[in-house]
C-alpha cells in the first residue's frame, strides 16, 4: 500500500527528508517531475520533442518520476478508437519498458474545465461522448488507474485568477467532494462502474492491485486564493474524510492553479503556509505537500517551508523557443545568444554530469551542429532518411536542449535535498535570497506567519536585510492605506464561468457596422480582456498601422461567435474565460455558424474581407466560415505551424499588410 513518511529534518530545523512509497517506487524528497507527454500520438514513437525527449529523459539515472497530465491527449489528434482500444490497455510502464520511475498523473483539471465535450455524464443527465470520459470523479480514475498511475491526483475543479468569490468557494467544495469520492471508490472498487460500464476494465486494475497492496498514492488537489482558504479548504477535506469514515488514507496535498504566480513569490508562500498550518500536527509527517508547476529556483525557499515535491514543464516550454537555462544564475537566453557564453576550447557553459547536450555523454559535437540543423529547412524525406541512418533531425536537439534545462533544475533539487542533510537549508537560502529579489521578497512573507522561528534566526546570523520590516508590504499593511484614504488599488477583471453562449449574440442585436470601414478583420479571441489590450490585439494593431483607420474588427470568441469591436466591453465579454478545443465539436459548429450569419448579413459592406489566425481549432472555425460564406482569405497563408508562435512572427504579419497595402507577395 503507497504510504508517505518524513525520514529526517534538517538539524537547522528547515527542509525535510521523506520517502515516498508507491508502485515502481520508492521516491525519495523532496523530488523534481519533469512534465512528459507520454502519449504524443497514436503510437508510442509519435509526439516529435516529446518522442525524443521521453527515450532522453527516461535514461536519467536520477529520475524520481514523471508527471503527466491526464487529458494531455487531446492536444495531439488522438482519436477516441486509439485512446480505448490502445493507450488504455496497457499500463505506460508496459508500453514504455525504459521508464523506470514512477507515473504520477495528473486529473486534467484545466482541460476538463474548457472542455463541454468530456463536461457531464449520462448519469447526470448528460449526453454520452465517444470518449466515454466525463467531468466526475469515477470516469478520470478510470483513466489514470488504465494509465498504470503510480500515484495520482484527485480530480480538482481548478480556479482561474480572478474568479468572482461565490464561485471560487463552489468549486472548491466541489473540489473537496472529488477528493472524497475518489478515496471512497478506491475503498470500494465497485463504485468505478456503477453507472458507468466503461470502466469495467479499471475496476479490474484496481482490485488486482489492492489485493497485490500496490494501489496508487493519492495525492488530494488542492486550491485556494490566500492563506485562509487554503487552510479552510485542507480543514474541510480532513472533516469530510473523517466524517465518511473512509479507510483508505491519502499520501498528501497538490497545490494547483500556481503557474501564474510564479513570480508572485510572496502570494505562493502565503497559500504554503496556509496549507501547512492546517495539517494536524500528529499528521504533519505522514502527508505529503506537493505543489504542481513549480520548480527551479523557487526550490529552495519552498522546501525550506516544508513542501516535498515538485513538477514543472519549463524545460520543455524554453527548448521550444530555442532558450538554454545558464546553470546557478536563472537566466534563459536564446540559443543565438550561446557563443558569448562559450569558451575558447568549445566548451558550452554547463559541467552537469547527467546533460545528454553539454555533458562528458553528449553525442552533439559542436554548437555549430545544432544551430545547422536548427536552422535548416528539412523536409519530411530528409527527415526520414536522417532517422533511418541514425542521423539526429531537429527534434533530437529540442530533445537535448530540453534535457538540459532539466538537468539545471534537477541540479538544484538535489543541491537543495544534500543541504537538508547536511543542516544548511537555511544558509542556502539567505546566499540565494541575497542573489534574487523574488527569493528575499518571498523569505520575508514567510516571517508574517511564521511557525518556524524564522525571523529569530535570520537574525542570530546576522541577516537583518532580510527581516521582514517596513518595506514589507502585507495584507495589514494595505488596509491601512486605504482606511487612510489613500486608494493604491488598480482595478482588475473578475472572471465567471458560469456564461453561456447565449449571454451575448450579436446577431440578436441591433447592429451597423461603421460605414467608413471598408476592410473587415476576423481575428481570434484572447484570454485577456478587453481584446483590445491583450499582447496578441495590440501587436497586430501596431503592426498593421495607418491601415486600422480602415479596419473593422471582428473577434471569435470560442464562447459567443463574433464579436465586433464595439461590444469588447460589454460585462459578458469581459467575464467570460473559454478556449475553443477541437473535441468540442457542437460548440464548434454553434460558433461557426454564427460567424456564417455574421458575414451573411454584413460582408457586403466590406471591400476586403481578411483573417488572421494562426491556432488551429480557430483556425478551422474561419477557414470554413470564409469557404460557406464565399468570401475572405485567411493569413498567414502557409504558416509553418499552427500554433501562438506563429501569430507574432513579422513575415506573417508583413504578409497581411503586404496584401492589404495591394502588394500581393506570391513565392518564386
Amino acid at each position: 500500500m503507497a504510504d508517505f513518511r518524513v525520514t529526517s529534518v534538517g538539524d537547522d530545523g528547515y527542509g525535510r527528508l521523506g520517502e515516498l512509497d508507491v508502485p515502481n517506487g520508492p521516491v525519495d524528497t523532496p523530488a523534481l517531475f519533469p512534465v512528459v507527454n507520454l502519449i504524443g500520438g497514436s503510437t508510442t514513437n509519435s509526439g516529435g520533442i516529446w518522442s525524443r525527449l521521453r527515450e532522453n529523459l527516461f535514461s536519467n539515472d536520477e529520475l524520481q518520476g514523471v508527471m503527466f497530465q491526464a487529458m494531455s491527449f487531446t492536444d495531439f489528434g488522438v482519436t477516441p478508437e486509439n485512446l480505448n482500444e490502445h493507450w488504455r490497455t496497457q499500463s505506460f510502464q508496459e508500453w514504455y519498458p525504459d521508464l523506470d520511475a514512477p507515473v504520477f498523473i495528473d486529473s486534467g483539471g484545466f482541460k476538463l474545465m474548457n472542455s463541454n465535450t468530456f463536461s457531464d455524464a449520462p448519469t447526470e443527465g448528460g449526453t454520452e461522448n465517444d470518449w466515454g470520459l466525463y467531468t466526475n470523479p469515477a470516469s478520470i480514475l478510470g483513466l489514470q488507474l488504465d494509465f498504470g498511475a503510480d500515484i495520482i491526483a484527485t480530480l480538482d475543479y481548478p480556479i482561474p485568477p480572478d474568479l468572482k468569490e461565490a464561485e471560487k468557494m463552489e468549486r472548491m467544495e466541489q473540489s473537496i467532494e472529488s477528493a472524497v469520492e475518489c478515496l471512497r471508490i478506491i475503498d470500494d472498487p465497485s463504485l468505478l462502474t456503477a453507472g458507468n460500464s466503461d470502466n469495467e476494465r479499471a475496476r479490474e486494475h484496481l482490485e488486482r492491485r489492492k489485493a497485490e497492496g500496490n494501489e496508487p498514492g493519492v495525492y488530494v488537489a488542492l486550491h485556494g486564493t490566500d492563506f485562509e482558504t487554503v487552510s479552510w479548504y485542507v480543514g474541510n477535506f480532513i472533516e469530510a474524510v473523517d466524517e465518511a469514515g473512509l479507510n483508505r488514507a491519502f499520501e498528501g496535498f497538490a497545490l494547483g492553479s500556481l503557474v501564474p504566480l510564479r513570480s508572485s513569490m510572496d502570494v505562493l508562500v502565503k497559500l504554503i503556509q496556509g496549507a501547512k498550518a492546517a495539517i494536524p500536527e500528529g499528521r504533519a509527517d505522514e502527508i505529503g505537500l506537493h505543489v504542481f508547476g513549480i520548480g527551479g529556483k523557487q526550490v529552495s525557499l519552498l522546501a525550506l517551508l516544508g513542501v516535498d515535491s515538485f513538477d514543472c514543464s519549463s524545460h520543455v516550454q524554453a527548448s521550444k523557443y530555442r532558450k538554454y537555462v545558464i546553470p546557478g544564475e536563472w537566466e534563459n537566453i536564446a540559443l543565438e545568444d550561446l557563443p558569448a557564453y562559450i569558451d575558447e576550447d568549445g566548451n558550452f557553459p554547463c559541467d552537469m554530469p547527467n546533460c545528454t547536450l553539454c555533458g562528458p555523454e553528449s553525442e552533439v559535437e559542436s554548437y555549430e551542429e545544432i544551430m545547422d540543423i536548427l536552422n535548416s529547412d528539412m523536409g519530411y524525406d530528409e527527415r526520414e532518411e536522417r532517422k533511418a541512418n541514425g542521423e539526429f533531425i531537429k527534434s533530437d536537439y529540442y530533445a537535448h536542449l530540453a534535457r538540459h534545462n532539466f538537468e539545471v533544475y534537477n541540479q538544484e533539487l538535489m543541491r537543495v535535498r544534500e543541504q537538508i542533510r547536511q543542516g544548511t537549508l537555511l544558509d542556502y537560502v539567505i546566499e540565494v535570497a541575497r542573489k534574487d529579489d523574488d527569493i528575499k521578497k518571498g523569505l520575508k512573507e514567510a516571517q508574517l506567519h511564521d511557525n518556524l522561528g524564522l525571523q529569530a534566526d535570520l537574525e542570530e546570523r546576522g541577516a537583518y536585510d532580510l527581516v521582514a520590516g517596513m518595506d514589507l508590504t502585507s495584507d495589514q499593511a494595505k488596509l491601512s492605506t486605504f482606511d487612510a484614504g489613500v486608494d493604491e488599488t488598480t482595478e482588475s477583471r473578475t472572471i465567471s464561468l458560469k456564461h453561456s453562449p447565449h449571454d451575448f449574440d450579436v446577431l440578436t442585436r441591433k447592429y451597423e457596422p461603421p460605414s467608413e470601414k471598408d476592410v473587415l478583420l476576423v481575428i481570434p479571441c484572447s484570454q485577456q480582456k478587453p481584446y483590445a489590450e491583450s499582447r496578441t490585439h495590440s501587436v497586430l494593431s501596431k503592426k498593421l498601422g495607418g491601415h486600422r483607420e480602415n479596419i473593422h474588427k471582428v473577434t471569435v470568441s470560442g464562447m459567443y461567435g463574433p464579436v465586433p469591436e464595439d461590444f469588447e466591453e460589454e460585462q459578458p465579454v469581459l467575464e467570460y474565460e473559454y478556449v475553443l478545443a477541437k473535441e468540442d465539436e457542437a460548440q464548434m459548429e454553434l460558433v461557426t455558424d454564427r460567424l456564417v450569419e455574421f458575414l451573411d448579413r454584413n460582408g457586403d459592406q466590406f471591400d476586403e474581407i481578411v483573417g488572421y489566425v494562426t491556432s488551429k481549432t480557430y483556425r478551422e472555425v474561419i477557414e470554413t466560415a470564409f469557404d460557406t460564406y464565399g468570401r475572405g482569405t485567411v493569413f498567414p497563408r502557409d504558416p509553418e505551424a499552427l500554433q501562438l508562435t506563429e501569430f507574432f512572427r513579422s513575415r506573417n504579419m508583413r504578409e497581411l499588410r503586404d496584401y492589404l497595402d495591394g502588394e500581393i507577395v506570391t513565392d518564386t
